[in-house]
This record gives structure tokens, C-alpha cells and sequence, in this order.
């Protein structure tokens, strides 16, 4: 992690070809995506390798982000990414070792996964006064 408050949480699709495109385009979805400027920092990645498969391919977006706010705000963004896709893909949300995964779009689903991250005992992002949102 970045810094004191920072949450980590690395998106990822599987590792085929097509998880490749989707790592970047969601990655620039999330650059580009302005209520989440000054709030998180995204970067390309690889996750590890399922048994048979090579792997070290960009298959893994990472995103460090600075309060809850920005949390819950990305994880919409990708939802809505997620939605505009011709084939929307399943999206594997991992925050400190909780694995969650977005099979729809719908608002339900983003705050399924806040409370699942919640209830989970993960620590909350903190404000930028020092705060626990």
C-alpha cells in the first residue's frame, strides 16, 4: 500500500487473451473516469498464473485508493465499465484477502460488495483529516 489510510484492492478477469484487453480498457475506464482523479492510483498488472496457464500477461488492474468514498466510487466505475462491454465480463474484486465478484451492473451489486468488504473486518479507507469514513 501507498500510505497510512490507502486501501489496495487488484481487479482481475482470469488470464485469457480477452482478460488482457479487459484489464486495459477497464485501467484506462479508471484514468480517465473523473470522480475518481486525485482519489485513487491505478496501475496495469499480472496476477498469478492458474495451474497450466504461463501467464505474464497484463491481466490485473490494481488501484490504491484514499477513502471510502473513492472506494465506493470505484467500484460503480467498474460496474459501469463493466456495463458498457458487448460481453460483459465477471470482474474478482480482492481487498485485503476478501474476494468478491461482480457478475452484474446493478447498484445492488456495488453495495453487496461494500457490505461483504464491511462485514469482513477489512479496515476502512481513512479521510484525509484522519478520520475512519
Amino acid at each position: 500500500m501507498e500510505g497510512a489510510g490507502w486501501v489496495e484492492v487488484n481487479l482481475s478477469f482470469g488470464g485469457g487473451a480477452e482478460d488482457a484487453e479487459g484489464a486495459v480498457s477497464l485501467y484506462r475506464w479508471l484514468v480517465a473516469e473523473p470522480e475518481l482523479r486525485g482519489q485513487v492510483r491505478v496501475s496495469l498488472g499480472s496476477g498469478q498464473p492458474e495451474p497450466g496457464h504461463m501467464g505474464g500477461g497484463l491481466d490485473l488492474v490494481n488501484v490504491v485508493v484514499a477513502n471510502s468514498i473513492a472506494l465506493g466510487s470505484l467500484i460503480t466505475a467498474v460496474a459501469t465499465w463493466r456495463g458498457s462491454r458487448p460481453r460483459p465480463p465477471q470482474v474478482r474484486l480482492e481487498r485485503d484477502g476478501v474476494v468478491v465478484t461482480l457478475h452484474d451492473s446493478s447498484p445492488e451489486a456495488v453495495e453487496q460488495i461494500l457490505r461483504v468488504w464491511n462485514e469482513s473486518g477489512a479496515p476502512a479507507p481513512v479521510a484525509a483529516d484522519g478520520d475512519s469514513e
